[in-house]
Formats: C-alpha cells, sequence, structure tokens
C-alpha cells in the first residue's frame, strides 16, 4: 500500500473523530450557563387557608397582595454568592396560592417565577432569578394533629404544605418546594430545592388553634434555596464516535503488522 493512500485514509479517519469530538462539545451546554449554589433568606410570612405570603420580617401580617419580599442576607456560595446574597435592592417573590401552585400539582413548563432579583449598582443585570415547579405536600399525617402536644409529634393538616414538629415545648413549621434555577440570559434550567421553616414558641396544637381562630397566621421564616447544576445527558453521538475510534486503532495496528 502506498505511502500517499495510508496518510489519505489516516487523515480522513483523523478528520471523523475531530469532528466527532466538535459535535460532543457542541451537544453539551456551557458549564458557565449552569447555575450552582446555594442561599440563605429570611421574611415574613402569613399563611390563610388558602395562600402563603411574603414581606419583609419587620411588616407582618404580610399583606393579601400578587407580590412579596424577602430579606436577603450575606450568606450565599458559588453562583449564589454576592452580589446576589446581599443584593442591596432585594427580591421580589410572587405570593403563592391554591389557584397559582395548589400543593401537590406538577405545574406545566418550567412553573411560575417565584423569586426575582432587583437591579442594584452591585447587580445592575441580574441573571439569575428561581421558578416554583411544586409545593410538596406536608409529610407529618393528621394523627396527632389534635392530640397532646408530645416531643417528636409531626403533624400535616388535610391537603396542606406544612409539615409541623413538636420539640421541647416549642414547635416548627416546614414547606418544602421543587423548582429551577435559570439563567436568563442563555435559558440554561437546572434543579432547584427551597426549604421554608419557621419556629414558634408554643406546641403546634396551639398555632393550629390560633389558626382556627384567626383564619391566618404569621411569623418570621427562614428560606434555604439550594440549585444544583444538572448533569448533561451522554450525547447521541457517542456511539459513532467510539465505533470511529475503533475503526482507526484497528487500522492502525493492521499497518504496523504489514
Amino acid at each position: 500500500m502506498s505511502s500517499k493512500s495510508t496518510n489519505g485514509k489516516l487523515n480522513r479517519y483523523l478528520l471523523l473523530g475531530l469532528t466527532c469530538g466538535a459535535l460532543i462539545a457542541l451537544s453539551v451546554p456551557a458549564q458557565a450557563a449552569f447555575v450552582n449554589g446555594s442561599l440563605s433568606t429570611t421574611s415574613g410570612f402569613t399563611e390563610t387557608a388558602t395562600s402563603l405570603l411574603f414581606c419583609l420580617s419587620s411588616a407582618i401580617p404580610c399583606p393579601n397582595t400578587t407580590t412579596g419580599t424577602f430579606d436577603i442576607g450575606d450568606s450565599g456560595t458559588g453562583d449564589l454568592a454576592a452580589p446576589y446574597a446581599n443584593d442591596p435592592a432585594g427580591v421580589t417573590v410572587t405570593n403563592l396560592n391554591n389557584t397559582n401552585a395548589p400543593v401537590g400539582t406538577l405545574l406545566p413548563g418550567n412553573g411560575i417565577v417565584f423569586l426575582t432579583f432587583n437591579p442594584s449598582g452591585a447587580l445592575p443585570t441580574p441573571d439569575i432569578q428561581f421558578w416554583v415547579k411544586e409545593v410538596l405536600p406536608g409529610v407529618g399525617g393528621t394523627t396527632n394533629c389534635a392530640a397532646a402536644p408530645a416531643d417528636g409529634q409531626e403533624c400535616t393538616p388535610s391537603g396542606s404544605a406544612v409539615t409541623f414538629l413538636n420539640a421541647g415545648g416549642d414547635s416548627s413549621a416546614t414547606i418544602t418546594i421543587q423548582g429551577e434555577a435559570e439563567r436568563i440570559s442563555t435559558g440554561q434550567f437546572d434543579p432547584l430545592k427551597i426549604i421554608l421553616t419557621a419556629q414558634f414558641t408554643t406546641p403546634f396544637q396551639t398555632v393550629l388553634s390560633n389558626f382556627a381562630g384567626a383564619g391566618s397566621i404569621s411569623a418570621t421564616e427562614s428560606g434555604t434555596f439550594t440549585a444544583t447544576a444538572a448533569t448533561p445527558e451522554p450525547s447521541a453521538i457517542l456511539p459513532l464516535c467510539f465505533l470511529i475510534g475503533l475503526l482507526f486503532v484497528a487500522y492502525h495496528r493492521r499497518l504496523r503488522s504489514a
């Protein structure tokens, strides 16, 4: 076999290999587009039978409006560190209700926009926002909701997103939300978990009794938003590239043995 013919075939295999590499690179989203990290917030909230309203801690009870706000502190990691973690202009959040985010309902598409960072001098063009996909049902069950208070009891009123827990004469209430973190400039969406927790100085039986009497309850809650960069799925071009690689190795061995 002539050297010219051999080099020509070798170059063709190399070209195919380089083409595969380029296609794989183009098929995987750029790492910079991912949203990865955590953000801690505090806010006031007011819960009614049909809505969860947010406002500054100093403003509770929260007004029944379309949007509210969180207090953004200095605690953030990864893409959600400063200037997102301490955006001086704060954030705007969508107040949730049984119409825009019913408990236990997976919303279509990307869900609804939940948290938007407000532009500021430190963050002139925010490039991240949070979406709500599903407000998860609470996991406490109804058995202990009306029982005598005791440590370790859990309770979730029927149809509620809240999981109550008694501990040492106090209680906590936790709401878990599945969502997505969006990189606005690229349209990249990554999984987001939201956990909202409030603390009370009485057992949850007292909290529920007060809720039944007043029709609402207000408190201060802490929020944790954790975005996890999605793992790109293997490209469909990989099997072809693998086959080309095997052919290249076999052809190279044949040349060496000739």
